[in-house]
């Protein structure tokens, strides 16, 4: 036991007349640790220094014992460490967890660094106080937490690519529902070909969105709606002297199946609203909405300044494939649809979400 030689403190046990003497039990146990247990006194020189700390640092314990602690620790963070443990020392508390606001390093015998996680505790008594750390070397996890990150970066920029490919794909519907579009010359079928290439860019646009986002899994919902209402402006000829678009809306994370729903709906009613509620050249302003409300449920408004519903029209009973899309996709979402009209229009569509919302103004 000459690793536990060098301090001068009196320990006191108490152990039955059956029991072994319980410091050199004691002493063994220590001495066997896996980790790193290196004691210090006051003056942070090396009292004690146990086997799993000779194979941690690949000193002997004869060559460290009476060294100051230092020698353990990477010359750029002795000064931070010595700064810590004194305060440790001074503090009120007997046990700490160390490396808190930062990372914590050995330095072996060798001179090699390497990652590692430690407590440090003390003990006090007939006037001298000692402090014992608790090292593990982290080494290996490190690497093996590296190797998931990479792993994970990985397949973030496959699924990435993936993203980037879809939305190509369905850009090139789009211009291709565009082009037979303009060879048609029966006005009607015409317009269901450009309200077909709507829908696929409202597509193409989330995939867009999802390729640059830094985060798959949190979609920048707000920015996605905001686009896709800007597009749709650009697309009707004729609206963007009279016509306004003003957007209220909060950051949700939403799932992609659920923002793609979300973003179908906005295209439809939007689109509605464009053709029809400013009939005449009027002037006007439509407005869309998306907020958290309570119980985690999700609040998507579409609103506008127009001539409003007829008074006898069943909303409900609209038979034309937007609107037939609207219910569709809303029975996806699980949502409750309401419809408010008078001076203009306001269609508001409640759907369980588990989002938290951050304000990201219009």
């Amino acid at each position: 036991m000459e690793r536990l030689q060098g301090a001068s403190i009196d320990f006191h046990f108490s152990a039955c007349e059956h029991c072994q003497n319980p410091l050199m039990d004691l002493a063994k146990i220590i001495d066997l640790a896996d980790d790193a247990i290196i004691s210090v006194d006051r003056e942070q020189r090396i009292i004690l220094f146990n086997q799993g700390a000779e194979k941690i640092f690949g000193y002997p314990a004869e060559e460290v014992i009476g060294q100051q602690l230092d020698i353990l620790m990477p010359p750029s963070l002795v000064a931070a460490h010595r700064t810590h443990i004194q305060e440790f020392c001074e503090s009120s508390v007997s046990a700490r967890r160390m490396g808190e606001r930062r990372a914590i390093f050995g330095r072996r015998k060798n001179g090699s660094e390497f990652p590692a996680e430690a407590s440090i505790s003390k003990i006090e008594g007939n006037g001298q106080t000692i402090l014992t750390v608790i090292l593990r070397d982290t080494t290996q996890r490190v690497i093996q937490e590296e190797k998931i990150w990479t792993l994970l970066r990985e397949k973030e920029t496959l699924l990435k690519e993936i993203h980037h490919r879809i939305k190509n794909n369905l850009q090139l519907i789009s211009s291709l529902l565009g082009l037979q579009a303009r060879s048609i010359s029966d006005p009607g079928f015409r317009k269901l070909f450009l309200e077909s290439q709507q829908r696929v860019h409202s597509m193409a646009l989330l995939h867009e969105t999802l390729y640059q986002s830094e985060n798959l899994v949190e979609i920048d919902v707000a920015r996605y709606i905001r686009k896709l209402a800007e597009h749709l402006f650009r697309s009707y000829d004729g609206t963007g002297d009279r016509i306004r678009l003003r957007t209220d809306l909060d950051r949700i994370s939403l799932a992609p199946d659920d923002v793609l729903s979300c973003g179908l709906i906005v295209s439809e009613l939007v689109s509605n609203a464009l053709k029809y509620a400013f009939s005449g050249g009027r002037e006007g302003e439509i407005s869309i909405g998306l907020h958290a409300g309570p119980n985690n449920m999700a609040i998507l408004t579409v609103a506008d300044t127009g001539i409003g519903l007829q008074g006898d029209v069943d909303w409900n009973a609209v038979q034309s494939l937007g609107f037939r899309l609207v219910h569709s996709l809303s029975k996806q979402l699980r949502a409750k649809i309401e419809v408010h009209s008078g001076i203009g229009t306001e269609i508001r569509i409640a759907f369980p979400s588990a989002a938290q919302a951050q304000r990201v103004g219009p």
